[in-house]
């Protein structure tokens, strides 16, 4: 691991393990052991055993699946029943290969690292580096975007990322210590935009997460899958404020090559345009492109249709008890679609 900066020290310290030897912290440190022991596992054959439990897992009744499949028949009005199974039980798959997968980046050697990444749009991000400014990449939250989020500060982008405390202090420092392998800084939420608009005008790029529903605070009715969506209006103030460039990074497993795939688009040119609704529509429609393209990858058990334009609009996760024999009230799904205007506009 590369020695942190004093910058880094002050957002994260990775000798801080030290204060976690206690008994209390054990389970803990054994499960960290035991990804170790399962980063070590052969691609394939790993990726082999994920797959065969991904069926019994997408049997089983559970508050996850329910949510899943209430998020995919609002999103997808048009797919039957049966694909929408298909892609939670893809989604498992992928879910327990990022999961068995990662401690690899805190035991594997670089070269071993590097060669687990395909990027695709590789002339898109070369393209942003040449102007010499940093990047705030737009991340959808995909179930493998921590493994290719890594991959930024592995190809040699001076990164910082703001991230949740986690509620296991072992957890947490592992998880912030491997995303600062090499190089970076990591904040907690609670820092601010202050604190990242400083480090993007500091030449740092950042890693922005746009598409979880945070609630009306700061947010606006976006179309997203034919949704109105809450979504968070920060990407254009923030990319406004710091003068930074604007791209997306999609991260996606691919079973075939046993690889993650990093895939950036284009920049955001004229970005942001001085109309917010404009360009938070232009964000949800480059997310939009790569979740129709890769649904199996998305984390949909995020309630991201959660919060509703008003009343009018049905609530889609009213049937999330566990039992699969408690049908529940019908819930009209295509309702949650229904056009709205939002009068701030």
């Amino acid at each position: 691991m590369q020695t942190p900066s004093a910058n880094q020290k002050a957002a994260f310290d990775p000798g801080s393990w030290r204060g976690l030897i206690r008994l209390r912290y054990l389970p803990a440190w054994l499960s960290l052991g035991l990804l170790a022991v399962l980063a070590l596992i052969p691609n394939r054959l790993r990726d082999l055993i994920c797959i065969l439990l991904s069926y019994p897992a997408a049997l089983i009744p559970s508050r996850p699946r329910r949510l899943v499949y209430a998020n995919l028949r609002t999103a997808f009005p048009e797919i039957p029943a049966k694909e929408c199974r298909r892609i939670f039980r893809r989604m498992c798959a992928v879910g327990f290969v990022v999961f068995w997968a990662y401690a690899e980046p805190s035991v594997l050697p670089r070269c071993l690292l590097l060669r687990r990444w395909k990027v695709f749009g590789a002339e898109h991000l070369q393209q942003a580096r040449e102007r010499s400014k940093a990047i705030i990449f737009v991340a959808p939250h995909a179930l493998a975007i921590d493994r290719c989020g890594l991959y930024l500060s592995c190809s040699g982008l001076e990164m910082c990322t703001m991230v949740h405390e986690q509620r296991n202090p072992v957890y947490d420092w592992f998880l912030n210590a491997q995303r600062l392998r090499f190089g970076g800084a990591v904040y907690e939420r609670g820092s601010g935009l202050r604190t990242i608009i400083r480090e993007l005008k500091g030449g740092r790029s950042c890693f922005f997460l746009p598409d979880q529903d945070l609630g009306r605070d700061n947010s606006l009715f976006v179309d997203f899958m034919g949704v109105p969506k809450a979504t968070v209006t920060t990407l254009p103030k923030l990319a406004s404020l710091s003068g930074a460039l604007v791209m997306q990074l999609f991260s996606v497993y691919n079973f075939k090559t046993a690889c993650f795939e990093v895939h950036f688009s284009p920049l955001f040119e004229n970005y942001p345009s001085g109309s917010l609704h404009s360009d938070l529509e232009r964000m949800n429609q480059e997310i939009e492109r790569m979740v129709r393209r890769y649904p199996e990858q998305y984390m949909w058990f995020l309630r991201f249709f959660k919060t509703r334009p008003d009343n009018s609009y049905p609530n889609i996760y009213s049937n999330l008890h566990f039992s699969s024999f408690k049908r529940g009230q019908p819930v009209d799904y295509a309702g949650r679609r229904r056009p709205y205007q939002d009068p701030r506009q």
